[in-house]
């Protein structure tokens, strides 16, 4: 590759991608397809999101969901660069294309944050957010370690501490935007 113009040297990498997709793949289906961990996530997944359905105040709908979906993308983009960076791995994806714990991220994370910001509307979302960054790292995180569906490989739990008070904050902040009624 000494001789490859940039182009090329990124073409020839990018050429690899695929073959290396399809063994995942292949390996997906052989092996995690329809375990019980697999089965975990989505059953998971599911109930998460039916346990919200049933709990969630009908009226803060669309700023609850406004603060999910921020979660859920925010979880993912630091899940799937987490994954590529090799700062951890996941052994048993719901769905083998994206680099990140699904389950975990559009679903555990999501709902927990706006189950938080609609329980005691008017508690602190600094305390909110401290307890969820802790709950979340120290765990959420080690029980999909036991489960061994997570491998942090050069992360460490309370390094997730910052990020989860972070994401917390800014879903709490986009529900208190003038454009939704009031939470009561």
């Amino acid at each position: 590759m000494k001789n490859l113009s940039t182009i090329e040297k990124l073409d020839k990498l990018s050429s690899e991608v695929p073959e290396l997709m399809q063994r995942i793949i292949d390996l997906w289906s052989k092996e995690v397809l329809f375990t019980w961990r697999w089965w975990f996530g989505f059953v998971l997944t599911i109930l998460t999101w039916l346990f919200w359905y049933k709990t969630h105040k009908k009226e803060s709908r669309y700023r609850l969901l406004t603060a999910g979906f921020f979660v859920m993308v925010v979880s993912v983009s630091f899940d799937s660069i987490g994954v590529q960076l090799g700062f951890w791995s996941y052994r048993f994806e719901v769905l083998p294309l994206i680099p990140a714990y699904l389950p975990y991220d559009v679903a555990l994370m999501p709902v927990v944050v706006m189950s938080l910001i609609q329980f005691k509307p008017n508690s602190s979302p600094y305390l909110k957010g401290i307890l969820f960054g802790l709950l979340t790292a120290y765990i959420g995180e080690p029980i999909i370690v036991w489960l061994k569906i997570y491998k942090p490989i050069i992360w460490h739990f309370y390094y997730s501490i910052p990020i989860y008070f972070t994401i917390f904050l800014i879903a709490h902040w986009l529900t208190t935007r003038k454009y939704f009624t009031e939470l009561s």
